[in-house]
């Protein structure tokens, strides 16, 4: 049993992707291929539940995310494991009982399962930096088509009407022992998550791929902006008792390992 405030979480992986290593580590010659991940997270404290993060996009939008990184490399192919809804599913939680939804990154790796009949009651939070760079005439990388989805884009409308979506500026709190925080770094619009639990504070960065990101304090290699990507590592580091590398294929084993 939690106390107040005091959150569980079940980390389940949805999907793996090869990438050349130096796209994980900053400054690193690396051509080898390194496995990240990609997970939902599902938060409990008492009656109240959120999840981080909504999975993959399906069919044709998937095969234009897998069509985009096979231009930086040819075996850069998601291994879907998983789907939001499979997820759900495995740990016992029905749509209509998920109270928030923390979007760490607005493309579709992150938002595809953004959908109503995935999320009916959930407010959502994602990065307002994120938005204004959908939005820009020239947005970085990737480009427009990969943020959301044309399903996403239309449940976010409904959202928007229902009043059940924050575009978070700063660090906002969804739930009592919960921080969504946009801090940039991969891109304007990562945003990392802070949760107490039991056993003291846990951070979860998108901003950071693997492990080695966190313990060497050395940012990820698609960094957009690589100084802020290590000063949010940092910053996470003092702030929080254990910090996760959210793409790591490890991340969910880590994350329980100090949880429980």
């Amino acid at each position: 049993m939690t106390s107040s405030g005091d959150w569980t979480l079940h980390a389940v992986r949805l999907a793996t992707l090869p990438v050349p290593g130096w796209e994980c580590v900053f400054g690193k010659n690396d051509c080898a291929m390194r496995e990240i991940a990609f997970w939902v997270w599902i938060l409990r404290s008492g009656s109240q539940t959120g999840i981080i993060d909504a999975g993959l996009p399906d069919g044709g939008d998937l095969e234009r995310l897998n069509c985009a990184n096979q231009k930086l490399d040819p075996r850069s192919i998601f291994a879907v494991e998983n789907t939001l809804e499979a997820a759900l599913t495995h740990v016992g939680v029905a749509p209509r009982d998920i109270d928030f939804l923390l979007i760490s990154q607005l493309i579709t790796y992150s938002t595809g399962g953004l959908l109503r009949r995935n999320l009916p009651n959930a407010h959502v939070y994602c990065a307002w930096a994120g938005m204004r760079e959908l939005l820009k005439r020239c947005p970085g990388h990737p480009p427009r088509e990969f943020y959301l989805t044309a399903k996403t884009w239309a449940y976010m409308r409904e959202l928007l009407v229902e009043d059940r979506i924050t575009f978070a500026d700063e660090p906002v709190e969804p739930a009592p022992g919960i921080v969504f925080d946009p801090t940039g770094g991969h891109h304007p619009g990562s945003a990392g998550v802070r949760i107490k639990t039991k056993n003291g504070l846990l951070g979860i960065l998108e901003t950071a791929f693997v492990q080695e990101n966190i313990d060497r304090e050395i940012p990820i290699g698609i960094a957009e902006n690589a100084a802020l990507c290590r000063e949010v590592i940092r910053r996470y580091k003092k702030q929080c008792d254990f910090v996760v590398a959210g793409r790591d294929p490890l991340a969910g084993q880590l994350a329980l390992q100090f949880v429980e």
